[in-house]
């Protein structure tokens, strides 16, 4: 049975970051969650912390800052908290025509779901090189592999394929110093966000059920299970790839 470890989620107040945490916490990891909802995500972690009967950790987080997220590298490091393995999960998807797009909305969107994955990447793989181990695990989607419809969102789509090749970039590139970096590509879930999506609009919802060859939405705890995979040593010949976890829907 694999040791406990240190594994951070960015991101992880809700959906699948949250079902994440979940899992790995009942593995019995001990488990950083960082989000930029201080209240949601403390409330989590006492949640899991109590559940799970392991230490939740909540740290406040904002992946837009690359000298927060050094900052807290360091503290963890300093702390006992070590990380072995991070979920880059922290990403937004607002809705937009191309030719509707501002300048700060475009930004934003790559800031957080490109950048912030990169800063997060560095800064806690540069702490897994000097150690000679870890796995990281990039936040992908299908959106990143075709243009999914009739949803607008440009910005988040190429964000998405960014950060696939981003883990393939990095997986070579740290091959050999004993960290793996791959995605996951999640297909539709049945998230919050997605439940208010089906409440609002059926017609868009049917449409997105139609293409899916399983014929419904994964859960989050399909998409952690598979995280949960890669982050571990049961995926330790695995790197530099991304793991599509959408039932079928890429490969129509």
């Amino acid at each position: 049975m694999e040791s406990t470890r240190v594994y951070l989620i960015t991101g992880a107040a809700g959906g699948i970051g949250r079902s994440t945490a979940e899992v790995l916490a009942g593995e019995g990891h001990r488990v950083v969650i960082t989000d930029v909802d201080q209240e949601a995500g403390e409330k989590l972690a006492a949640e899991i912390t109590c559940a799970a009967e392991t230490p939740v950790r909540f740290e406040q987080l904002n992946v837009r800052s690359p000298e927060a997220i050094e900052e807290l590298a360091d503290r963890l490091e300093a702390v006992d908290w070590p990380v072995h393995g991070v979920m880059a999960n922290a990403g937004i998807a607002p809705p937009s025509a191309a030719t509707d797009y501002s300048y700060d909305l475009w930004n934003s969107t790559i800031d957080i779901n490109l950048n912030g994955v990169f800063w997060t990447c560095q800064a806690f793989g540069k702490k897994m090189i000097q150690r000679g181990n870890g796995s990281i695990v990039i936040t992908s989607s299908i959106a990143g592999f075709g243009v999914v419809s009739p949803e607008k969102h440009a910005a988040y789509g190429a964000t998405k394929a960014a950060v696939a090749h981003l883990a393939a970039l990095l997986g070579v590139e740290w091959a050999r110093t004993g960290v793996r970096v791959n995605a996951v590509a999640p297909g539709y879930t049945d998230t919050p966000i997605l439940e208010r999506a089906r409440s609002e609009s059926p017609d868009v919802f049917d449409q997105w059920m139609k293409r899916i060859p399983i014929g419904r939405l994964n859960t989050p705890l399909e998409i952690a299970n598979a995280t949960s995979f890669l982050l571990s040593d049961r995926a330790s010949g695995i790197t530099a790839t991304t793991l599509h976890v959408d039932g079928g829907y890429s490969a129509c």
